[in-house]
Order: C-alpha cells, then structure tokens, then sequence
C-alpha cells in the first residue's frame, strides 16, 4: 500500500470521527477533507471540483427547488389534512393512514420536506383525538425514509449513487429501477411497525398545553407592581428587570388589557401585572425588592400567554437552518424574529434555564412566544418548521397543477428516458420559476446548501480512494473475512457496514464514502456492480435506530419528546430485517 493509500485512509479516519462526533458540520468536514487532498497533491485541481460539476451534485440541488415548488402550491398540504382529519381514531388506523400518505409523496419529493409539510398535519390530528404523539410521528418519519428508496429521486442517495455508477462506466439507474424492491421492503417493514413497531413506542407525551408539555409552569409568575413604586413611570428598558433580576417580561395587564411581548419602550405604571419567566431564585430576590411583589397561588399557562398581540407556537429547527450552532442570544433572536424562546427540548430533556447562550441544532424543538403579525413570517422562514397549523395554504388550482404537472414531467422524462435525470430535474427547476409556481428570490433559500456541498467535497474523496489504492485495499480486507462464502455473504456483509455508519453520521456522506468501494469490490469478485449498489443505496436510508443519522428522525424527535433508546427499542429489529430481506431480495431481482 503506497503513500498516497495510507495519507486517505487516515484522513478518511480523520473526516469519519469528526461526522460521527459532530465536531465540525459535515460540509466543514467535506471541504476540509478536500483541502488536505489537494495540498498534498493526491486529487488534481480538476478533479478537485469535479463535485461541484458532478451530476448527482446538480440534480440534488435542483430536486431541493423541485420539491420546494410542490410545497409552496399548498397540494399536499390540503390533501393530506384533509385525509387526516376525517381519518380514523385510534393510533394504529392513524399510522396506517399516515403510511399510504406519506410512502408515494416521498417517493416523488425530498423524504424530508414530505416529513416538514405532514408533520404539523399529525399533530393536529393527534391533537384533535387525544393521542399521543408519540405513537404516531415516529412511524411518520420511517414510512417517509423506506418511500424515499422506492424511486430514483426519493433522496438524495439514490441520485448519488446513480450519478457515481454512471462515473465509473456502469449504467445509471432508471427511475422505477428499484421500486419492486423498495415496494416489496416498504410493506415488510410498515407490517412491522403495524403489528410489533407501535407497540414497543412509550406515550413519551402527551396532548397538553405548551407550558406543561415544556414543564415550564413553574417558571412562569406575576409580578405586581406595587403603590409607590420607583419603577412607575420608567421604560422596561431603564427599569432593567432582566438586568437586575434574571427574568424576561413576557406580558403586561393592565386592567383588562393585555400586552403581550410588550417592548422595550413600553411605560409601567403602578398596579401593573408583569407575567414573567423566572427560575425560583429570581422570585426571592424579586420578593426582597422595593415596589414589587410576587402574586401567590397559581402559576400562569397557555391561556395567560396567548392574547390578542401575541401566541404561543412550537417550531422545529429545520436541516438547512442558518440557526444550526448558534445561541438566542448571538443571533438576537427576539429581534430578528419577533419572538421570545421560552424552552428548548433537546433529545427528550427540556431547557428552561439560560437558554441564551445555548447553541442550536438541527431538530431542537423552541417553545416561542411570538407578536401574531409575525407568524405568517416565521411559518415562511425556512429556517423553521411551524407545528402548528394556525391556517391551511389557501389553494391556488391552477398554481397547483402547474407545479404537480412540472413534477410529473420530470418523472415522466427521466422514466422514458429522454433526457437524463440532471437535464429533466434542471428543466423542472426553471420551470418552477418560470411559471411562478416559485418565486426566484425562494429559490436559493429552498436549496440545502450543505447537501450540494457536502457531495462537492465528499465525490473527489471517493475518486482519491479508487486512484490511490486505498479501496482496493479496504476492499481486500473484506473480501479476507467473509469472501470465501460467496457474493451474497459479502453483499451482506457491505450492507450491515453502510447500515452501521448511516446511523452515526448522514446517508449522503455513507453514500460517497462506500459506492467506490461497493465498484471496487464487485471488481475483484468479478461479478456486477449492480447489486452492491443498490445494497448501498437501501442500507444508506435505513438509519432507522438512531435519531441522527438521519434528518427525518431529527424533525419528530422534539415534538415527539422520544429519547435516544426508543430509536433504538423500536428501529433496531426494523433495520435487522431490513438487512435480512435485502441480503435475500437483491441478487434475485439484480443477478451478480
């Protein structure tokens, strides 16, 4: 093994602890892997940027613009509240549903925008029938991700792999190439999680008000402002109340009016009622205090809050939010949104204290209290996922069509092979503006940047892997352990690799790192590539027993108030059969 073949194999290490850690965003982590290729002269300059000219790269993007364009016509929204809402009752009719809804709309758009625009819907539905959400959104986000592999642009792993078959003089893959097997996988495991999944999901939470779901009633007071008084006459701002005592003003009543999210500027008086967010320290020090006093009895809640300015809401951080890794408090969040974040739910656990300075991520769940006139707004930033849905899209028909028949068209191109898929999905994208099914100014912000780059950066890797040596030698050590029982044992064996690090860092970056080595090792068993391929392209979407490998499993995770192991409790058998009847499946329907 040469220089070059040791240098990508630990750097390859290197990159591979750093997306497992999380230590750096894996965009960061691609192109810092790139950098070091380049300085040390393993990839040429071309060969370099040869991921931002990739195929998979532009399709990708382009498929982010699609599926943005469906979205924004209001179609699936409406279709889908409106099978829920008359829907059945019980939990299990409820993910039955859920299933035939989402498993053909993922097949045809991003997994992940299908699981942003239904998750609000569930809720709703839940909410309206007094279920947990807990024994629903779970299955939501699994039906999303085996409907993904069920057609060419499902997910982004699907177009990868295609795109980096067709590199390495293979044939891409057609759009419905493997929908029999991801049919025949998508009703194996929705049987599961019919009959034994639902059953193994705890009531993690249950249908309450915000306050109480967030356990944040006993952060909540009121604070009176008493005769005589130094604060009557001051502005919040000189009054300093944060300042001085560790509380955030979240209301002011003033007789029968109420003020919600009052401003800074806003004028006290004496007698007036300050609602407050406040840990039990602050309350002490606020007792001891001239002029002010804590009103005993009852905490406030959700009723106290909501008032004519101003509504509780519960957002998701979304996948491509620019909120990823930073604080409330460095992105003057109350600001720039028009909302005060109340709590923070994270992995299950709730943060009430000092949520300032806590850094965001993906799938964090915010309880805001936001001014009304500025919830059309957040409900647009995509920088959220709105869970309430205050409103269904007011349905433009001949929009609606127009954007479901630019999708079908793409499909259709690329299905009867006219064009490939990059050239039909960047011919739908123009159209998508072209038509106003999407306004130009929404197209860049739609597109997951770190996706595009994350394939930018990764792809050269795999070519630095072929031309160094390094998947040769990787693959040999495979080969060394199980390729003495035949191509199956080692399609299985490269399956339950791909499977094992989808569940510790993202689909995509699985995708990049194994499709040269799955071209690789076919090589030198001398059979086709074909099979590995698809293995890898199922196994890269099966994430199923963890929450951060893959970004659907993000989204429920908050508002389904799961911990870690449920993943687990419930994905793990779902992922040991998936490998199973893949392992079976594949070399019947795609002959080595």
């Amino acid at each position: 093994m040469g220089n070059d073949a040791i240098l990508v194999l630990g750097l390859l290490a290197v990159a591979m602890f750093l997306l497992v850690t999380e230590r750096l965003r894996a965009d960061l982590v691609a192109m810092l892997t790139l950098a070091v290729l380049v300085a040390f002269r393993v990839v040429t300059p071309d060969q370099a940027l040869s991921g931002f000219s990739n195929a998979a790269t532009v399709t990708v993007a382009c498929m982010f613009v699609l599926s943005a364009g469906l979205q924004a016509s209001g179609v699936v929204q409406f279709i889908g509240d409106r099978l829920l809402k008359y829907g059945p009752s019980n939990p299990l009719g409820l993910m039955l549903l859920m299933a035939v809804i989402i498993g053909p709309v993922s097949a045809f758009i991003n997994n992940t925008a299908a699981v942003a625009i239904f998750l609000p819907i569930a809720l709703r539905a839940c909410n309206d029938r007094g279920i947990s959400p807990s024994r629903v959104l779970l299955g939501l986000s699994f039906f999303a991700m085996m409907g993904g592999t069920c057609t060419l642009i499902g997910t982004s792993t699907n177009i990868l792999v295609s795109s980096l078959a067709e590199k390495s003089g293979q044939e891409p893959f057609g759009m419905f190439e493997f929908s029999n097997l991801g049919v025949l996988l998508f009703l194996a495991g929705g049987a599961y999680m019919l009959v034994l999944g639902h059953r193994l999901i705890p009531e993690r939470v249950q249908p309450q008000s915000m306050t109480e779901g967030f356990h944040l009633n006993r952060y909540l007071s009121e604070v009176v402002l008493l005769p005589g008084t130094s604060l009557a006459g001051k502005s919040l701002r000189e009054a300093r109340l944060g300042e001085r005592y560790d509380l955030e003003v979240l209301s002011l009543i003033r007789g029968s009016e109420m003020m919600g999210l009052p401003g800074e500027q806003q004028m006290l008086q004496e007698g007036d009622v300050l609602l407050v967010k406040a840990p039990a320290a602050a309350l002490v020090r606020l007792r001891d205090s001239a002029g002010l006093g804590v009103k005993p009895g009852r905490h406030p809640d959700d009723a106290d809050l909501n008032s004519a300015d101003s509504a509780l809401i519960e957002v998701v951080i979304s996948p491509n939010s620019v909120l990823d890794g930073r604080s409330l408090k460095g992105l003057d969040f109350r600001r720039r949104f028009g909302a005060t974040a109340l709590a923070i739910r994270r992995h299950g656990s709730d943060i009430r204290e000092k949520i300032g300075r806590v850094r965001l991520r993906t799938g964090d769940e915010l309880l805001l209290l936001a001014h009304r006139h500025n919830i059309p707004r957040l409900e647009q930033h995509s920088e959220f996922v709105v869970l309430q849905e205050l409103e269904l899209p007011v349905i433009n028909p001949r929009a609606a069509l127009t954007a479901i028949g630019i999708v079908v068209g793409v499909v259709a191109v690329a299905a009867l092979e006219l064009y490939p898929i990059s050239s039909a999905a960047v011919m739908g994208s123009v159209a998508m503006v072209l038509t106003g099914s999407l306004p130009a100014r929404m197209v860049y912000r739609d597109v997951d940047w770190r996706v595009v780059f994350l394939l930018a950066g990764l792809i050269p890797v795999g070519v630095a892997l072929e031309d160094s040596g390094a998947a040769s030698a990787a693959v040999n050590g495979v080969l060394w352990l199980v390729g003495d029982f035949g191509p199956t044992a080692v399609l299985g064996a490269f399956f339950l690799m791909a499977l094992g690090l989808t569940g510790v860092m993202s689909n995509t970056a699985t995708a990049a790192l194994l499709a040269p080595l799955a071209i690789v090792c076919a090589g030198e068993m001398q059979v086709s590539p074909r099979p590995f391929l698809i293995a890898l392209t199922f196994a890269a979407s099966a994430a199923f027993y963890t929450p951060i490998g893959y970004q659907t499993n993000l989204l429920v995770y908050g508002p389904g108030g799961y911990r870690f192991s449920d993943f687990f409790r419930v994905g793990a058998p779902l992922a040991l059969m998936y490998w199973l009847a893949a392992t079976f499946l594949i070399p019947q329907l795609f002959p080595f």
